[in-house]
């Protein structure tokens, strides 16, 4: 790196299905092949993505909604020590997708070649799907953020096409193209993470940062079954169980293993989970306010809206709502959300020697 702690930010914003992840992957690739450190960041979306990102050896964060405050608070959450980092932001038409814009002043909307002639018809239909809109719901504005997202400078990069374009894109044969041409940010991180020489053990999706802890980490991917096999001997140090979508999963062994963080309290106890299909009731710019003055822990939604699943310390979704965000019982941390470790350590649930 440079004599400096600058660090370029690639940004890469879009609705579902446009080939986000795919082209941060690729881009992740391209700059590792020139020798460059990369990190690949996040907006909070829970389980979801994560395990391509760590099926594919990348150094990945999460980035929290507390981050998106402004400029020093995003700072604080992007870890030191890299020469890129490529920033992958759902729905930045959205209250809870367009504050991660904030903190930067350009970035690329990615959009599939399928989806480029008709743009804004296509992000309508995306975002009623993605906030399962019902048709008893009031109509919602979803251009409401629009003006605000694009009243920056914005690259199209155009995906899943069938041959080079002139500009950034990327094609039907997963072929990057013209990677110069993607819009940047600088920024100054200044995050850093404990290290601990502890054995540990994962399963599932969790958050990559445990990796950078514990960098022993074994990560079964999704084999619980292999997972369970060496768990319940109880040889390790800290065992991690992430979070699937199998919500009938069981787990009957508590072995005697230091400490166990669960991200599916479901393997262990009966518990409801909240409807998804909660209605949207909330003015968008509120709860966009509410993010930028509220102090973190305040409640950013209505009771009973479909965004009232963050009102919680962490603005973090809340799955189970009958449950605290984390509870102990004995050696298992269970962990209600995707509860990042830093959350972990400050509160006293994780410690690294």
């Amino acid at each position: 790196m440079s004599g400096t702690n600058e660090t370029k930010i690639i940004a890469l914003a879009s609705v579902p299905g446009q080939g986000k992840t795919t082209t941060a992957l690729l881009l992740e690739r391209h700059f590792r092949e020139q020798g460059m450190r990369v990190a690949c960041l996040q907006m909070n979306k829970g389980q979801y993505d994560v395990s391509q990102y760590l099926a594919n050896g990348c150094d990945h964060y999460t980035i929290p909604l507390e981050a998106t405050k402004n400029r020093a608070a995003f700072e604080a959450w992007v870890p030191r020590g890299y020469d890129l980092c490529t920033f992958e932001v759902t729905c930045p038409y959205s209250p809870f997708g367009a504050p991660y814009l904030n903190p930067l002043e350009r970035y690329n909307e990615i959009v599939a070649f399928e989806s480029s002639q008709d743009w804004r018809t296509c992000v309508r239909n995306q975002m009623k799907r993605y906030w399962k809109q019902r048709p008893k719901d009031p109509e919602i504005d979803i251009f409401a953020l629009w003006d605000m997202t694009h009243d920056k400078e914005v690259q199209r990069v155009i995906t899943k096409t069938p041959g080079a374009l002139a500009g950034p894109c990327v094609d039907t044969a997963l072929s990057l193209r013209h990677p110069e041409q993607f819009a940047y940010d600088t920024i100054k991180p200044w995050m850093t993470l404990p290290r601990s020489d502890a054995s540990a053990m994962a399963v599932g999706a969790f958050p990559a940062e445990f990796w950078s802890i514990f960098p022993r980490l074994r990560w079964y991917r999704f084999d619980y079954a292999s997972f369970l096999e060496e768990y319940r001997h109880g040889k390790c140090d800290v065992a991690i169980i992430g979070a699937c979508l199998n919500e009938r999963l069981k787990i009957r062994d508590r072995p005697g293993i230091r400490t166990v963080f669960c991200y599916q309290p479901s393997v262990y106890h009966n518990l409801t989970r909240r409807p998804r299909d909660l209605p949207l009731k909330d003015d968008f710019r509120e709860i966009m306010s509410a993010i930028r003055d509220r102090p973190v822990g305040d409640p950013i939604g209505t009771d009973g809206s479909a965004f009232s699943g963050y009102n919680n310390r962490f603005w973090t979704y809340q799955p189970y709502p009958d449950r605290e965000m984390i509870w102990r019982e004995e050696n298992i941390v269970f962990c209600n959300g995707w509860i990042m470790p830093q959350y972990l350590i400050r509160d006293g649930f994780l410690e690294v020697a």
